[in-house]
């Protein structure tokens, strides 16, 4: 599912990409007024100073988040390792959650990759409990041992929520796993897996509504778990379909729908002639820029100029402003469509070179693939897959 904006890459932890959402300032917000506004003064008394309550609330927001991160972490780790690629961890409005490119190879992989989110929550919380044990023994600050025991309790509710069958929380891949080993059908299992979460969607929604309406106080909570239902329907109904696609697309090569009509840029280009002559003329997002040889070394963008104050064009190359070619913009012909769908999604490119011996002979983007698509989907038998 898509969040507010665009996402941002904070850090790297073991290869995997940290990002954050717009999304997420919010949670942190809201997690920083509780605990200042509510939790630690409630649990130190009103002598306490309100920095105190402050700082405290910043540092149990900041290992909230630690502990978030090493709870996807573990999922991405797990994933890696059972071969299914991980495109990074985001953190958003509702915590965080492993994008992978691929689904899991085997039903067996899924439940291991899902079950060691919990047992990783879980570990934590029991290490901070032991610590805040030894902190009563030893008679830490109040502060401390608070801050503690919330950091263990909230662990122990994350792995609790995480736990619940309602896909795709991590008990719902269990499930989905289970039932994906029983019938040897992913599709068949998602569809299964996905009407739960999203009956489990309905319910917050109805108990949300329910608490706003008849307990007093209780209208932020409601409201919250209102759209927490929300997210668990849509993310469901979001995981059919992108089973669906990858099914559909799957054994498909990209040179049966790629558009073959390559404008490439010279990297010695200067910026005006690039506007004048390429820009305007063909008005594509992107262009792939090629060596003497004509072999791809890089990608321009068709708003890249506006970086440049324009008296600077006549003098400005091609290549001061383009992006080295990753491996994951750059395709053979020979690629699954999957791979063209995984890098597209995973970028934020959205036309993917198609190179032949290092020269591009074609591009393919989200509309190509998604018009084959439907096209396919079309010409073969209805199946009821919604949720």
């Amino acid at each position: 599912m898509s969040f507010i904006g665009k996402d941002r890459t904070l850090f790297r932890l073991f290869g995997v990409p940290i990002r954050v959402n717009l999304s997420w300032l919010f949670l942190v917000a809201l997690v920083m007024m509780s605990l200042a506004q509510g939790y630690f003064p409630s649990r130190l008394g009103p002598d306490v100073k309100w920095y105190v309550h402050w700082g405290f609330a910043g540092l149990g927001t900041v290992a909230l988040f630690a502990s978030l991160i090493a709870h996807e972490l573990a999922h991405s780790l797990v994933a890696r390792a059972t071969g299914t690629r991980v495109a990074g961890i985001t953190l958003f409005i509702f915590g965080g959650v492993s994008q992978l490119e691929d689904e899991p190879p085997t039903a067996a992989s899924e439940f291991l990759m899902a079950v060691v989110g919990p047992l990783s929550s879980v570990a934590i919380g029991s290490a901070l409990l032991c610590i805040w044990a030894v902190g009563q023994f030893l008679d830490w600050a109040a502060a401390t041992q608070a801050l503690l025991w919330w950091l263990f309790f909230v662990n122990f509710m994350l792995a609790g929520f995480n736990s619940l069958p309602a896909f795709p929380l991590d008990g719902g891949r269990v499930l989905r796993s289970a039932l994906w080993a029983v019938t040897g059908d992913l599709r068949l299992a998602t569809h299964v897996a996905g009407r739960i979460g999203s009956l489990f969607g309905f319910g917050f929604m109805f108990l949300g509504a329910l608490a706003a309406v008849t307990i007093h106080g209780y209208v932020i909570f409601g409201v919250w778990l209102i759209i927490i239902g929300f997210f668990l329907r849509q993310a469901a109904l979001s995981s059919l379909q992108m089973v669906v696609i990858r099914q559909q697309l799957e054994g498909e090569k990209v040179a049966r729908f790629m558009s073959t009509d390559v404008v490439t840029v010279p990297r010695y280009l200067d910026l005006q002639r690039f506007v004048d002559e390429y820009v305007f003329r063909h008005r594509f997002s992107y262009y792939p820029v090629v060596d003497e040889e004509g072999r791809l070394v890089g990608l321009v963008s068709a708003r890249a100029p506006g970086k440049v104050d324009q008296q600077r064009w006549p003098h400005t190359t091609v290549e001061a402003l383009m992006r080295k070619a990753e491996p994951n913009s750059v395709l053979r012909p020979d690629a699954d469509a999957v791979d063209a769908l995984s890098a597209l999604r995973s970028g934020d490119v959205h036309r993917t070179v198609i190179v032949d011996d290092g020269r591009p002979v074609g591009m393919v983007s989200l509309r190509d693939l998604l018009g084959f698509l439907a096209l396919k989907i079309d010409l073969q038998p209805r199946r009821h897959d919604r949720i």
